[in-house]
């Protein structure tokens, strides 16, 4: 089976408003649907996150959200990671109690329970930090539970994309 990546709302958001804007960079946009089709993991507390916006970007996903691979939390197999991942984190003596709580509250608790629970890659903008306490951070979380992670442009390499 083809690697699935599951995408972290920073890809899309930092994409479109620092690297490839959408007025100038089309290309990029249609490529990423193109080459990323039956690969690339949407999960519904992402689309909430970008749909929070309210901008373009929001504008394209509502437009393409069929394009991706779509996934939400009543699969019970991903509820017993969330569950595995949280404990994992209110356990941890590293992050302080604020950071424990945000963590449990945004995607991306949600993006490594289905990573962890279907061997998805994580494609994150965050990089590890051992010395985090105020954050936790998705690759943290990764190395705990030996899921894999990437950044954006290792995923633009592996699905074969080509900005010209």
């Amino acid at each position: 089976m083809d690697r699935q990546y599951i995408i972290d709302a920073n890809v899309f958001i930092t994409a479109s408003r620092q690297l490839y804007p959408f007025d100038i960079m089309p290309g990029f946009w249609e490529q990423l649907l193109e080459k990323g089709e039956g690969k690339l993991i949407l999960i519904d507390k992402v689309k909430e996150e970008i749909y929070h916006g309210s901008d373009e970007l929001a504008q394209w996903l509502k437009e393409n959200e069929g394009e991706f691979i779509q996934k939400d939390m009543n699969d019970s197999s991903v509820v017993t990671s969330y569950s595995q991942v949280l404990q994992s984190v209110i356990d941890s003596s590293i992050y302080k109690e604020r950071a424990k709580e945000d963590f449990a509250s945004v995607a991306d608790s949600w993006i490594c329970a289905h990573a962890a629970a279907n061997g998805y890659v994580v494609v994150t903008l965050e990089t590890f930090d051992s010395n985090c306490k105020k954050r936790v951070k998705i690759p943290n979380v990764c190395k705990d539970f030996d899921v894999e992670y990437i950044d954006m442009l290792q995923l633009l390499r592996e699905i074969g994309m080509l900005i010209k």
